[in-house]
């Protein structure tokens, strides 16, 4: 993964607008009625990132969690002021920058913005939480300041990434000789409002200390296998009573957003291993399905009003085309439909999005955007590429992937298996 965060600074940036349309519109169409965007949050115009963003999100008509992302620290590497002294001073120019910052004036403006996204945007459709982006690249203040603010608006979510590689697993040894999620609960995070982004490399005590304190965890498993970071102990931290999450990260399986196609994903990888049929039971349909229904509501800040259709709850509902899941060739009627819905549907089986009573696709057909529209405008963005600045600066980066693997080596001579 950390390679990735290289090879990321490369890409093709979209006009922030189009692309919350395009990624909203690609989650409607494959059965999504709520979407989360993390941020990163440490751009220069980033308050101009948000409220674009937000705008093309309300626009396409899905629901919408926005968290401000940050980090105040180990921005370049794991250790990046080391890391800083083993680079030649042609390379430690290229990203001084990266080190060298006021680390607690980005706290301070980090909360300005937050306040303010906070109390323009954040309502009874659209939710504004908080997102320290690392356990390993944030500050003791700075966590323990997102804590504080979270518990003063009511205790509002928390979402944080944490051990989603085995070196940031190898790094909280390193650093402070216990795992990050003991760490966190050392200064006081771990509680029912945190959830923990990917949560791969969490050990037995780990789990039994999330479970106890009712935190949440989100599980994306096609983005896990494409970035080699492993897989996460989802059948044991649900049998904890973490409360686990589908996430996608724009990585699933088919570079679709299918959501469906990721339950399932979750459905057939955690088919645990055991002898003992009566201890180890594999997860259900149902189990599944929550994932992506009434947990996912909880960490999107919707709990009790998302992920069922009751009397007070939100009319968000999907119609699926069952055509071709019933009948090609042929489909037990005696079987339960959740178990069916996990095992055959897919996004393109989804013909109907209602989200707040209101029908924004309908055939699979775009009500509130003229996508076609959209795709052209997006395709001319794509044809300018990337602009000489962030080239230039890409391309120096990769200067300094060899110096960031020899960093590294070595690293993995800790016990770093993941729980299973």
């Amino acid at each position: 993964m950390e390679d990735q965060l290289i090879e990321g600074i490369g890409l093709i940036e979209l006009q922030p607008k189009t692309n919350a349309m395009m990624s909203a519109v690609r989650h409607i169409r494959n059965g999504c009625t709520t979407m989360h965007h993390n941020s990163w949050g440490e751009e220069p115009n980033r308050l101009e990132l948000a409220e674009k963003s937000i705008e093309g999100y309300k626009e396409v008509g899905i629901r919408l969690v926005y968290s401000l992302g940050g980090r105040n620290m180990n921005r370049l590497a794991y250790g990046d002021t080391e890391f800083f002294t083993t680079l030649p001073p042609s390379l430690q120019e290229v990203c001084r920058d990266m080190v060298y910052y006021d680390k607690k004036q980005f706290v301070d403006d980090y909360f300005a913005l937050f306040n303010y996204l906070y109390s323009r945007y954040n309502n009874s459709d659209t939710h504004i939480i908080l997102c320290p982006s690392w356990v390993q690249g944030c500050t003791v203040d700075f966590l323990q300041r997102v804590e504080a603010r979270a518990d003063e608006l009511g205790k509002i979510q928390i979402h944080i990434h944490t051990l989603e590689s085995l070196l940031r697993k190898a790094y909280s040894l390193r650093k402070y000789a216990k795992s990050l999620v003991a760490y966190l609960d050392d200064i006081g995070l771990i509680d029912n409002n945190l959830t923990l982004g990917h949560a791969l490399y969490v050990a037995e005590s780990d789990i039994e200390l999330l479970g106890s304190r009712h935190a949440s965890g989100t599980h994306h498993p096609s983005c896990n296998l494409a970035l080699r970071n492993g897989i996460a102990p989802v059948y044991y931290l649900q049998k904890a009573g973490v409360n686990v999450v589908l996430g996608i990260d724009n990585r699933a399986i088919n570079d679709d957003e299918d959501a469906i196609m990721e339950l399932r994903m979750i459905h057939q990888l955690h088919c645990v291993l055991g002898s003992d049929l009566t201890s180890t039971p594999t997860l259900d349909a149902f189990d599944v399905l929550r994932m992506g229904t009434t947990n996912a509501a909880r960490v999107c800040s919707f709990e009790g009003e998302l992920g069922a259709l009751k009397p007070g709850m939100k009319a968000d509902a999907i119609l699926l085309d069952l055509h071709e899941m019933m009948e090609d060739p042929w489909t037990s009627p005696n079987l339960n439909i959740a178990e069916i819905f996990i095992h055959w549907a897919k996004g393109t089986h989804v013909n109907t999005v209602i989200v707040g009573g209101k029908v924004i696709m309908e055939d699979r057909k775009s009500l509130t955007v003229d996508v076609d529209q959209l795709y052209r405008g997006l395709r001319k963005q794509v044809e300018r590429g990337v602009n000489p600045q962030q080239r230039c600066f890409a391309e120096a980066l990769q200067k300094i992937k060899p110096y960031y693997r020899k960093w590294y080596k070595g690293w993995q001579k800790l016990d770093l298996g993941p729980f299973y």
